[in-house]
Formats: C-alpha cells, structure tokens, sequence
C-alpha cells in the first residue's frame, strides 16, 4: 500500500501521506454527523471515487475503524451490481465475474491488491530478515511471487464468483457485499494485535485502535455478511465469518515472525486473504446444497 509516498490524485486536495502523518486529534467521532464526515476520509483514501474532500483529515485511521466495513459493503454492492448487469446482458457467468471483480478494482485503484503483491515477493527469500523483508516492501517492482499471487487472488475470486453466478445472479451479489465487508473488517484484526513495523508510512501513521473499536468493527463486517448470507446459505453465514476470523488469528504470528509488524501493505494482503476465503467459502457451501 504504496500511497504514503505519493498523492492520491492531483485535484483532490489529499494525499496518502496526509492520512498517514496528520490528524493527531486523539479523539474518535462521537456523533451521526462525525462518524458520516469519517467514512468520507475513509472513503476518500481507500477508493478512486471523486469525492469532494479537502484538507487534512479530522480522524486518523484507528479512530474511525468501524467505517471500514461500511465501506466493503459499498464496494462490494457496487460490484454486485455491475456483475448482475453484466450477466442481465447477456454475459456468462464467468464473464460477469470479470466484471464485478474489475468493477471493485477500479473503485479501489488496486490498493489491496498491491499490497499482497508486495507481501508476497517479501515473503520469498528464505531466510530474510525481517529488516530485508521491510525494504522488499517498499520496493515499487513486482517480483515472482507477487505476480503469482496477483493471478491466484484473481483466478480463485473469479472461480468462486462464476460458481455463484451460475447458481443465481443474487446469490451471487449478496456474496460480493459479504466478502468486502467481511474482509474489510479482517483488517482491523493485525491492526489491533501488532504495532506498526517501521516509524512512518501507514502502519506508524494510522494510531493504535482501541480494543472496543477493533470489537466493534469485527462485529459490524461479521453482522453484515452473516446478514447477507443469510439469503444464500445459513450454513455460508456461519462459516464464512468463523474462517475468515481464524485465517486472520494465525496470519497475525506470522506477521510477528517475518516483519516483526504491520506495514500498509501487510493490511493490503489481508484483506485480500479474506476476499478470497470468504468467496470460497461460500461457494463451497452453495456446492453443498
């Protein structure tokens, strides 16, 4: 997640690096009005979407947490959408998996999906310190494993939409607002169980969560999806959240070990592990019935 180091875009007036470095207000949003000001700054840094924000941000990222599944499930109705659109049209399921997969990756600019890419290149050497696994990080280039896992994370996601697809256009949909939610929450997981692993960037910059906040959002992305789930399968509703939960449990030691804590990216590709079991999960429990 490599926009600490660069501007967003050009006539939005916010950059990366100010997420990352402003706001020290140690306060979290109290009120309807500042939480809906909080998930704007979400909204404004996580996607390419054109909003109308200016300045530096009121609320820094561990204090405005529980908005991160809000925004998932934004992202992931769009994608639904576009996916049902597509395949009303006239597409194939697989085709209309294309098509709601790229309709989230445009929405986001591929911030998730970079940061996996990055994690796993840093994953790769054998025996790297965790200093060296760090600068792998913040290099820009894409290595071997980073490609790898760029065509897995498209090729499952893909798989598991068109499965879901060909099953019923809804089912598929409400899948999509599950996963992103879901996944978006995961974040807030190694957020809450590790200190960030270099003095600046996102990590440093985004502030310690407290433990409640970290509750709150792990129950706000587990609520949602075991809603929308409910419409598919009761089975993928309790499944789906309890398997994500426990990826991202014992993802977190392994952060530990190899990087010694989490960066931006680290946040990218657990998001993007959870995407993926999510999706998986619950196309492996419309299989069942």
């Amino acid at each position: 997640m490599r926009r600490c180091r660069r501007a967003v875009s050009k006539g939005r007036g916010l950059s990366y690096n100010h997420l990352c470095m402003t706001s020290e207000n140690p306060e979290r949003p109290g009120n309807a009005e500042e939480w809906l000001a909080a998930l704007g700054e979400t909204a404004t840094f996580f996607t390419r979407l054109p909003f109308n924000f200016r300045g530096a941000p009121r609320f820094r990222l561990a204090q405005r947490l529980p908005t991160l599944p809000v925004l998932g499930l934004g992202i992931g109705l769009a994608a639904g959408i576009d996916l049902a659109i597509a395949q009303w049209l006239g597409a194939g399921p697989i085709l209309a998996a294309f098509v709601g997969l790229l309709t989230a990756l445009v929405i986001t600019g591929a911030l998730h999906e970079d940061g996996l890419a990055d994690t796993a290149d840093a994953l790769g050497p054998v025996g790297a310190t965790a200093e060296r696994r760090l600068e792998i990080l913040r290099d820009s280039r894409i290595g071997a494993f980073g490609a790898l896992a760029l065509i897995f994370s498209v090729g499952v996601r893909v798989a598991a939409l068109s499965q879901l697809a060909a099953r019923d256009v809804g089912i598929a949909l409400l899948s999509l607002v599950a996963a992103h939610a879901l996944s978006r929450a995961a974040i807030a997981w190694p957020m809450g169980a590790l200190e960030p692993a270099r003095g600046d960037g996102l990590g440093a910059g985004a502030g310690q969560p407290a433990t409640h906040d970290v509750g709150i959002t792990l129950a706000i992305g587990g609520g949602i999806a075991c809603l929308m789930l409910l419409g598919v399968s009761p089975l993928s509703a309790v499944l789906a959240p309890v398997v994500v939960f426990a990826i991202v449990w014992g993802v977190v030691p392994l952060v530990r070990e190899y990087f010694g804590g989490y960066t931006g990216d680290i946040l990218g590709a657990t998001q993007q592990l959870a995407e993926i079991a999510a999706l998986v999960v619950v196309a492996m429990c419309v299989g069942w019935r």
